[in-house]
């Protein structure tokens, strides 16, 4: 495993949320910061980390945190570089054995609801080296556990509409799986079979959370008859969800094909 890290990143960051609070809702914003904005970040980072060193390591991670959490660079209270001996007991790594490793923990204050107020959390940014930050990769935190939420269609079908869950149940814009925790989506899986073709047709899978489609799912092109399959993933914290939201996926059906058997899996990722 040490090996394969060393080929194929330079960093790892590991991101997670201390305690019974879990990953809340967030301005999931793809857009970057100004460079008005990066240098508030940077004037701020170099303000609370514990030393010049440990605000080299953390600004590229933090300047992305801001504008995917959508926070204010005030609200970021403390950033201090950890051991490994010093983590809180919720914070479980696994399969990670290597002792060139840093830990640095951004304190910060979000507003997950505007009747509570703001509420103080903690982030973990574990590295792998002094060098640039990379995004969230693929590795284990026993912190975060990844569910398959099933859904599909049997037989033939030519009309767009909601897939089935794995009960059987047609979904709909109130009618899906509700989500009993915060977390995020995180990747999507698509086979079917093209019956009938349309050479410049295709087949979106479309995911909803509550009534908003979201900006991640599968295109597959039906320019041939056949089974067809598709998959993309993403890092957490780009579309998130809370408790009592609702998970459906749609199938749309270009003019002219057919399909059928549509199996598709949505996954999650949750924490706690």
């Amino acid at each position: 495993m040490r090996k394969l890290f060393i080929v194929f990143a330079l960093c790892i960051i590991l991101l997670m949320t201390v305690g019974v609070v879990a990953q809340a809702v967030s301005n999931s914003s793809e857009e970057e910061l100004s460079e008005a904005d990066k240098q508030k970040v940077k004037e701020k980072v170099d303000e609370v980390s514990d030393s010049p060193e440990v605000a080299g390591e953390v600004q590229d991670y933090v300047e992305d945190f801001v504008a995917k959490r959508g926070i204010d660079s005030e609200q970021i209270n403390k950033i201090s570089k950890k051991s490994f001996e010093d983590l809180p007991k919720e914070v479980n790594i696994e399969n990670v054995n290597d002792a060139n490793l840093a830990i640095y923990e951004v304190d910060y204050n979000e507003t997950k609801d505007i009747n509570e107020g703001e509420i103080n959390e903690q982030i973990y940014v574990i590295t792998y080296s002094v060098t640039e930050l990379k995004e969230q990769g693929d590795l284990i935190i026993a912190h975060d556990k990844r569910q398959l939420l099933n859904f599909g269609s049997v037989g033939e079908i030519s009309n767009s509409g909601f897939l089935k869950t794995a009960t059987g149940v047609e979904g709909s814009l109130e009618a899906g799986y509700v989500m009993m925790r915060y977390g995020s989506i995180t990747g999507i899986s698509t086979n079917l079979e093209v019956v009938n073709a349309s050479e410049l047709g295709k087949v979106d899978i479309i995911i909803y959370k509550n009534w908003e489609a979201i900006k991640f799912g599968n295109s597959i092109w039906a320019d041939e008859i056949g089974i067809k399959k598709d998959h993309d993933i993403q890092s957490n914290d780009v579309v998130n969800f809370k408790p009592g939201d609702i998970i459906s996926a749609y199938v749309q059906i270009d003019e002219g094909i057919v399909i059928k058997n549509d199996i598709t899996m949505v996954e999650i990722t949750t924490v706690n």
